[in-house]
């Protein structure tokens, strides 16, 4: 397979409203924005200072480099930014991006590349002083996708009275910005932030057919999606005095797709979002970047489908909630439509789905082989942010309760419910049950949230 020998960052700029990073692959260049509509860079660096400003700026352009890691470089020069990074990133680095591109590295066969050596003719710190936070803000961060993970979460923290405001993020992978963000605002209108965040990023390396054109045998861009947000979200918390980021990630996050005997490890497409790289996160931004700041997945402590099960208590954002990868709202032809329409034909009344997706995914043919793989039939699940087998036998049973039909429900009638060997009701007791351990939610959050989990 053909790759590329350097990946560099050739540019950071910090403007008023955002920042602005240019790439180079070898000879070819690309250009990263990322806009903050209501942040004011100048103003944060008169209350924090030009340099831990410029220092929090580098972590963000450092991991948005990582996607141009899905050429397969030799190295990664980072001399640009070099005088605002520690050698601790190094290693994060290498542990971020090893969780999050193992599917990567399955996809395109490769078994003797374990990422990039990051280079620069200066020296790294030795280490990096975190600043604190200016203020009292008890207010939570809170991510808001548009699925329906994120209203779950916000309903959540409203019903137990903790003051949020949201954070809303569109990104070039996913289509045009301003409809991104129409869908979300959508979603938000059905809850009540205190404040509403937008943070829109532009990326020609992931619109442009340039992978296509002359890397024509890798499979594709992989984007460290949630990682990079989380950096990309200080620039919020330092504007707005927040201590908390919370993202609506599930404890079905942490399973992987298959086991990769080539190289004796999990491939989990979800890995960005599960509490292992959330630990790590935690961690080294307290250690080197803000000191009283907690990232954390509030539905960590549940799985999705608990999340399902919650969902269907707020029929009104049905018709506004989005999860495809491929087509927003829904492309109805992907492993993530297939798998979200489980769900809700399992918890919600099934006329309503029906008016959302106009048709009955159970039924097309194309989608069967997807839904082989989520009821546990192949030898992996799809890569995509979806539940665990378990998760997806249940739901399809509940299906089935409901009188639902469709050649995905005779299919699990067939090779999944005459399994007599499969106990039901344990399978239920832990996809529904809620979880006390292995979260990074604050004490003091869970105390007021864990009875309506």
């Amino acid at each position: 397979m053909k790759k590329v020998e350097t990946i560099k960052i050739c540019d950071l700029r910090i403007h008023e409203h955002h920042l602005e990073i240019i790439y180079s692959a070898d000879d070819f260049k690309f250009a990263t924005k990322i806009y903050y509509e209501d942040l004011s860079f100048s103003m944060l660096q008169e209350r924090y200072s030009q340099g831990a400003i410029a220092k929090i700026a580098a972590h963000i352009a450092l991991f948005e480099g990582m996607k141009l890691c899905s050429l397969f470089p030799k190295y990664y020069d980072v001399s640009v930014i070099a005088e605002g990074l520690a050698k601790p990133v190094v290693e994060l680095f290498a542990k971020i991006y090893q969780g999050v591109f193992a599917q990567h590295w399955y996809e395109n066969h490769v078994t003797d590349y374990l990422g990039p050596e990051i280079i620069s003719p200066g020296t790294f710190l030795p280490e990096s002083n975190p600043i604190a936070i200016a203020g009292e803000n008890r207010t939570v961060l809170a991510g808001c996708g548009g699925g329906k993970d994120s209203i779950v979460a916000l309903k959540l923290l409203q019903e137990a009275n903790i003051p949020y405001a949201s954070m809303q993020y569109s990104h070039s992978v996913y289509g045009k910005s301003d409809f991104q963000h129409q869908l979300i605002s959508g979603v938000l209108e059905c809850v009540n932030p205190i404040c509403q965040h937008k943070i829109s990023v532009y990326d020609d390396f992931v619109e442009d057919p340039f992978l296509k054109l002359y890397f024509p045998d890798n499979s594709g861009i992989t984007v460290p999606e949630t990682p990079v947000s989380v950096f990309e979200a200080l620039p919020l918390i330092l504007h707005g005095g927040y201590r908390y980021l919370a993202l609506a990630h599930e404890k079905s996050a942490n399973t992987g797709n298959l086991f990769w005997d080539k190289l004796g490890l999990e491939v989990n497409h979800q890995w960005g979002k599960g509490y292992e790289a959330e630990t790590l996160l935690n961690k080294f931004i307290q250690t080197s970047l803000v000191a009283d700041f907690t990232y954390f997945g509030i539905l960590q402590s549940i799985y999705d489908f608990r999340i399902f099960k919650h969902f269907a208590k707020y029929p009104e954002v049905l018709p506004k909630v989005h999860s495809c990868n491929i087509k927003k709202p829904w492309c109805k032809k992907c492993p993530k439509c297939a798998y979200v329409w489980l769900g809700l034909m399992a918890f919600c009344e099934s006329e309503a789905v029906d008016a959302v997706f106009g048709e009955n995914l159970f039924d097309d043919g194309d989608l069967l082989p997807i839904f082989r793989q989520m009821l546990g039939l192949e030898n992996q699940t799809p890569f995509e942010c979806i539940g665990e087998i378990g998760e997806s036998r249940l739901a399809m049973k509940k299906c089935v309760e409901k009188g639902l039909s469709g050649q995905a429900v005779e299919l699990f009638k067939r090779e999944v419910l005459c399994d007599r060997s499969i106990d039901w009701q344990q399978l239920e007791q832990q996809y529904d049950g809620v979880y006390h351990t292995e979260h990074a939610i604050p004490d003091w959050i869970f105390s007021q949230i864990k009875d309506k989990l």
